[in-house]
């Protein structure tokens, strides 16, 4: 059975391939498997999973950190026998995949942080606070980003309008995939990632050892691009990437782009698969 116990809780995990350890997530572990375990496994042995609190993952009591997702990441490496892999992530999962790096460096060989930002400004945390009372009314989250500016009436959408009714958009929808298992567990991951901050690490930051790609969509928020900018020249020898007109959905958005993009930069790194 695709279950094993990581960090003292039961995860939910698909691999396909095999190579080079490649793990890709975020929320729920459904998005990777349409668009990038395909290509990917042509190269490396790709993993994901399913986030504590989604999917067929266990939801632990108590409040959560983005530090316990990286215990969880590396409680499933270690669980597979994995000494080291490339740690991929969009969103939330670019913020873990950070952490994960800052916490365990000898443990990854590679990190792309994708489509998230390296701290929540006050605006931002008003934002998480905002898509909490959605979840509580029972409206779905996320469909737009936080504003830039006090003048716009709201932030860029999180998915390239209209993409919902195309054929990849009604396709995804038949899929079971979300923030959360259940309210609950969305809340806790939201109120996770809104003390997200890497600035009292930044001399840890400046260190990384591996190699490290900042990917940002072109369409995403304003501030979102800035600050994964800024992101990126706070990371040494890091690369840095805007993925033109694409939104924070940009993996599936555009998952040919998406995936030549991180299969260009860790080939040129010496981690290009087989």
């Amino acid at each position: 059975m695709p279950r094993i116990q990581a960090n003292g809780i039961e995860l939910f995990y698909e691999q396909a391939g095999e190579g080079i350890p490649l793990l890709v997530q975020g929320h729920h572990h459904i998005p990777w498997m349409v668009f990038q375990i395909p290509y990917f496994s042509q190269f490396y042995r790709v993993i994901t999973f399913d986030r504590r609190g989604t999917g067929r993952s266990a939801s632990p009591p108590g409040e959560w950190t983005i530090a316990d997702f990286a215990a969880d990441l590396e409680g499933l490496l270690d669980g597979l026998e994995i000494d080291k892999a490339i740690i991929a992530g969009a969103s939330l999962g670019g913020v873990i995949a950070c952490q994960f790096g800052l916490d365990y460096p000898d443990r990854a060989s590679a990190l792309v942080i994708g489509h998230t930002v390296p701290y929540f400004r006050e605006d931002s945390q008003r934002w998480v606070d905002e898509q909490i009372k959605e979840i509580e009314a029972g409206r779905p989250p996320i469909v737009d980003q936080p504003k830039s500016f006090e003048w716009e009436k709201a932030g860029p959408p999180t998915q390239r309008p209209g993409f919902d009714e195309s054929e990849f958009g009604r396709y995804l929808a038949t899929l079971n995939a979300g923030l959360g298992s259940n309210q609950e567990s969305a809340i806790k991951s939201l109120r996770a990632i809104r003390a997200w901050d890497t600035r009292p690490r930044a001399e840890e930051m400046a260190n990384l050892p591996m190699p490290v790609m900042v990917l940002v969509g072109g369409n995403e928020s304003q501030k979102t691009v800035t600050m994964s900018y800024e992101w990126h020249t706070a990371i040494p020898g890091s690369e840095f990437y805007m993925l033109p007109n694409t939104h924070h959905g940009a993996a599936r958005e555009n998952p040919v782009l998406w995936n030549e993009v991180v299969h260009g930069f860790l080939g040129r790194h010496g981690l290009g698969g087989n």
